[in-house]
């Protein structure tokens, strides 16, 4: 079950702000690096772009505020952009020039399932191990699978598809058309979701559609026959826009005589206008907070910050983890420089060490893993499509 993150009522005063638990912000000694470096991995092209852009601007700017704090020991980290494009292949390819770049300490992200899970075991088996902070993988293998460079500030999908569930009974859903995009993130949430619906007695019909699919048509014939009051699409986003607009056009109308529940990706406001206006009215959940949403000094400070480098639109673009990804780059930037510095040199398995017991400071308070790689606490958010936004209507939890 996921829980709401304690958040903080101060500002912090950078990302660069050392763990707390007992380690110095030094990591024990004042030697400077020769060389540090992290990765930022996602689909920051593609397909799945809207997801990934916004997500590498925070982590740009977390390291940006990183550097400016003094980096570690006076060493600015540089960041390298791998594009994996949602494509485990690629990701092993980029993976590969870190893995033997022993200045290379980390990864922010993947932000996929299903690419961490394809990629995940050259992580571990590099020497030392090259440790992750995914800002939004969710399926419950990531961590399940006895890796321990896998870390995530996210909840996972055995938490968001219950809290689901829950959700759309709690609104008096009793036939649920449960939707899937046949990819290890869709597939499992909605496993997760169809099983909670199960358990309570909702009745629900499962259906698989191809990532990219424009012609919904089928799908809706076969949505009518059920008599479905709800669809739930556990799906990243791109297919939403075509799906509701075919939807009302076939005088099914989300908000009125169907109801819809979309998941991370779908919460993103263009959808609403590139249906024009058939997702007005559908629901969406995510698996971390929005700053924006978020009461605290530091995550308004951060929200501000992000508007100031990248323009006052910019959140309104920035997709459904720019504030994870800020808080991915502060954790595993934290756990760099507590490690300690020897010849010039951090090791990767120092900052494993810390990543698995140290306690860090976010923009959506204090975090710690446990000994799987999740954090011991989170979130689930539900947003409405109400006129031109995405607004948040509930924090649930499963």
């Amino acid at each position: 079950m996921a829980q709401p993150r304690i958040l903080v009522a101060v500002a912090l005063a950078s990302v660069g702000l050392a763990a707390c638990g007992g380690t110095s912000s030094t990591g024990g000694t004042a030697n400077k690096p020769d060389k540090v470096q992290i990765a930022a991995e996602g689909p920051f092209t593609g397909d799945q772009a809207s997801i990934g852009a916004g997500a590498l601007q925070a982590i740009k700017l977390a390291v940006k505020d990183f550097n400016s704090a003094g980096g570690v020991n006076g060493t600015q980290v540089q960041l390298l952009v791998w594009d994996d494009q949602h494509n485990a292949q690629t990701a092993q390819t980029l993976q590969a020039v870190g893995i033997a770049d022993p200045t290379v300490l980390g990864i922010v992200g993947p932000m996929n399932s299903g690419v961490v899970l394809g990629s995940v075991q050259g992580l571990q088996a590099a020497t030392p191990p090259l440790p992750l902070v995914s800002e939004s993988a969710s399926n419950v293998a990531v961590t399940d699978s006895g890796n321990s460079v896998a870390h995530r500030v996210n909840a996972r999908d055995d938490a968001q598809g219950p809290a689901d569930g829950k959700f759309m009974i709690d609104q008096g859903a009793k036939k649920v058309y449960v939707m899937d995009a046949k990819s290890d993130y869709s597939t499992g949430l909605a496993d997760q979701t169809q099983k909670y619906l199960s358990d309570h007695s909702i009745a629900f019909q499962r259906d698989s559609v191809k990532a990219g699919t424009k012609d919904f048509s089928t799908v809706i014939t076969k949505i009518k026959a059920f008599n479905a009051d709800w669809v739930y699409f556990a799906d990243e986003g791109p297919e939403a826009a075509p799906f509701v607009s075919q939807l009302k056009q076939q005088g099914l109308t989300v908000g009125q005589n169907i109801q819809f529940l979309g998941t991370d990706g779908e919460e993103d406001a263009s959808i609403i206008t590139t249906s024009q206006g058939a997702y007005d009215g559908a629901y969406a959940t995510n698996i971390t907070a929005d700053p924006a949403g978020v009461s605290g000094t530091a995550a308004a400070n951060y929200v501000a910050a992000f508007k100031a480098a990248y323009g006052a639109d910019a959140v309104s673009k920035a997709g459904p983890f720019y504030g994870s990804a800020y808080e991915a780059a502060q954790v595993l930037l934290q756990a760099i420089k507590a490690s300690p510095v020897n010849n010039g040199k951090i090791s990767r398995s120092d900052v494993l060490s810390h990543l698995g017991s140290d306690t860090f400071s976010t923009i959506f308070g204090s975090i710690k893993f446990n000994a799987k790689g999740d954090v011991q606490t989170g979130g689930i958010y539900v947003y409405k499509a109400t006129g031109n936004a995405m607004v948040v209507v509930k924090q649930v939890s499963g």
